[in-house]
Formats: C-alpha cells, structure tokens, sequence
C-alpha cells in the first residue's frame, strides 16, 4: 500500500468515527455523473456529509451547522472523485458559555482535483478546532483550514487549525489559520499547521491575544517535503 493510500485511508477512517454518531447525514453517489451531499442544522449539532463521483464526475459535500447559547456545533465533510473534482467544505459554528466548534473536510481525487477548506468558529469561553485533508494521484490538491475562537469577559478562547495536502506525481497546496482571543480572564492559545507532502507549497498563521488575566501562546508550523 502507499502512502498516498495509506493517508487517504486513514483520514477516511478519522471523519468516519468523529461523526459515528451524527444526527444529519447526508450522502451521494454518480458513476461519472455529478454527485452533490449537503448536511445543515441548528442547535446543538452533529452533522456528515459525503459524496463520490467516478469516471471524470464531479462530487461535491457540504456541511453547515449552527450551535447557539452554550452550543455545539460539530461536522464532517467527504468528497471523493476518479479524474473529476472533488470538493469538500465544512463550516460549524457556536455561540455561548463552554461554546464549542469543530470540523473535518477530507476531499480525494485521482489524476483530478482535490479542494478541501473548512472553517470553525467558537465565541462564549470557546474552543474551536478545524482539520482540512487534500490527496491527489496525478493532479492538483488544495487544502485550506480555519479555526478561530474568542473568550469573553471571564476569558478563556483556544484554537487549533490543521491542513494537510498529499500529492503524487502532481500540486499541493496547503493554508492553516487559527486565532484565540482570552479578554478579561485572559488565555488564549492558538496553533497552526500547514503540511505538504509532495511538490506544492503551504503557509500557516496563528495570533492569539490575552487581556487582563495575561497568557497568551500561538505556535505556527508549516512544512513542504516528500
């Protein structure tokens, strides 16, 4: 098996069980045809989307989900393509004490191209967490990942973004953004990581920012190599 599979397989294995347990689901599959899945919800959420295309398709997943007042709002996002594209975004939000937000995208295609982004945001004490995964055989693999997360007046606010990109015999391109913000009660953490595996390139970003508590830790990582 290589390593372009074994990275695949694995990422497929992860968004699997992060949303064994989701409430929307929402699924699509074409045999050269276009494939579209798009999961949405509100309140305290868990959501998935997937979606397949074969023989130069085109799949497409989308997942948006909203939690509010203390909510969670958490999802997965998989598209999977043979010579097409494959596009895969998520994005999840929550607002309100003890907030807290994730998301998973996850988009492969081979001898096509692969665009993963994903977006997650946490307000209210806050934790928000983003993790973006492009793999491509032959082609073109874009990854992008944000996660950004704010405290309030009793503080608190962390952050963790995650991109990865693996090509093979082709482009890769990976972005990574986290930003935390601590206020009052101050803390704030945030981390960045941008990771290219293969010919292509990556950038990571991270601020975090603390008030009157103090503490503040930001921590930026990218890498481009076989």
């Amino acid at each position: 098996m290589s390593r372009l599979t074994q990275l695949a397989t694995l990422a497929l294995i992860t968004l699997t069980t992060t949303v064994a347990q989701a409430q929307v689901v929402a699924r699509s599959y074409s045999t050269g045809g276009t494939a579209r899945a798009t999961a949405n919800g509100r309140g305290n959420v868990s959501l998935q989307a997937n979606a397949a295309a074969s023989g130069g398709g085109y799949a497409e997943a989308n997942m948006n989900g909203s939690g509010r007042f203390g909510g969670q709002a958490t999802g997965s996002s998989t598209a999977i393509t043979n010579g097409g594209i494959a596009i895969s975004h998520g994005e999840s939000h929550a607002r309100g004490w003890n907030a807290r937000s994730n998301s998973d995208t996850f988009a492969a295609s081979n001898y096509g191209v692969a665009v993963a982004n994903g977006g997650s945001y946490a307000r209210g004490n806050a934790f928000a967490d983003s993790v973006s995964g492009a793999v491509a055989n032959g082609g073109v693999a874009i990854s992008d990942s944000q996660a950004m997360a704010q405290g309030g007046f009793g503080g608190y606010g962390q952050s963790t973004s995650t991109a990865i990109t693996t090509v093979n015999g082709g482009f890769g391109s990976s972005t990574s953004v986290a930003d935390a913000n601590g206020f009052f009660g101050g803390t704030a953490i945030s981390n960045g990581e941008a990771i290219t595996i293969g010919p292509g390139n990556s950038g990571a970003v991270a601020g975090s920012e603390a008030w009157f508590g103090g503490v503040s830790v930001s921590d930026a990582v990218h890498y481009v190599g076989p």
